[in-house]
């Protein structure tokens, strides 16, 4: 069985966060170890509050589990400075072939989760030291300074992702505008990948989706899958758990 660590928020909903992640890993067939970094309260389409845990307890929490062997690690919810500091000092005193980083900026309802100006520390600190990123449209934006929404422009976003030391990137398009949903891989060994999906109606109105891709995708990458791989698993797992959703 998969050993897996999670790292990220809770969500008082059950929606996103963590609980989207334990899920997610549990159906599989995977063993899950979570680390809170915060506590949000949320319900369906409302953001309410957030308490970020100080930076000492996600250290302790990371110590508690230092010797303990995972396959795999998805990233969620930092959401500060001291949070990616501490979650980068724990991946430099550890060997984990893979570590998934989904980079949670805002909440599905448009609350903030990451402060603006450390966006930058993100970056510079974690960035190097996973081995994917996963951003939608809105977080890829962000992240590169840019104002792309046409899937033609996914592989220049995933470039620029390669640039801020990434070692690959999906780009996940499932807010674009085009009649298909199109997902963009690139690694920095210049292997590319279009997946291409049909749009389920009102799929994007369900929540905790780049959460649960993220760990899909970690888990069948802790099976020994290659990247392009896990990644089709990841999102016709992703596809089914929508469908079962929508109404």
């Amino acid at each position: 069985m998969s050993n897996i660590l999670v790292i990220g928020g809770t969500d008082s909903s059950g929606g996103a966060g963590l609980t989207a992640d334990l899920e997610t890993i549990f159906r599989l067939g995977g063993e899950c170890f979570p680390i809170f970094t915060a506590v949000t309260v949320q319900g369906p389409g409302q953001y309410f509050n957030s308490e970020v845990i100080p930076s000492l307890l996600i250290k302790e929490q990371l110590d508690s589990i230092i010797d303990q062997k995972f396959d795999a690690i998805k990233v969620g919810m930092l959401p500060n400075k001291e949070s990616i500091e501490a979650v980068a000092q724990f991946f430099e005193r550890i060997n984990c072939p893979q570590i998934i980083l989904d980079p949670v900026i805002k909440s599905s309802s448009g609350a903030s989760l990451l402060p603006e100006h450390d966006l930058d520390y993100l970056k510079e600190v974690l960035f190097p030291l996973v081995s994917l990123v996963t951003p939608n449209l809105f977080e890829a934006n962000r992240l590169t300074g840019k104002n792309y929404w046409s899937v033609q422009d996914f592989p220049r976003l995933a470039q620029l992702f390669l640039s801020l030391g990434t070692k690959a990137v999906l780009i996940k398009g499932g807010h674009s505008k085009s009649i298909l949903c199109s997902d963009y891989f690139l690694n920095s060994g210049g292997s590319e990948y279009f997946f291409e999906h049909e749009r389920i109606p009102n799929g994007t109105e369900v929540r905790g989706t780049g959460c649960r891709l993220a760990s899909s995708i970690g888990y069948y990458l802790s099976k020994q899958y290659e990247a392009l791989d896990a990644i089709k698993l990841g999102i016709d797992y992703l596809q089914g758990y929508i469908a079962g959703k929508v109404k």
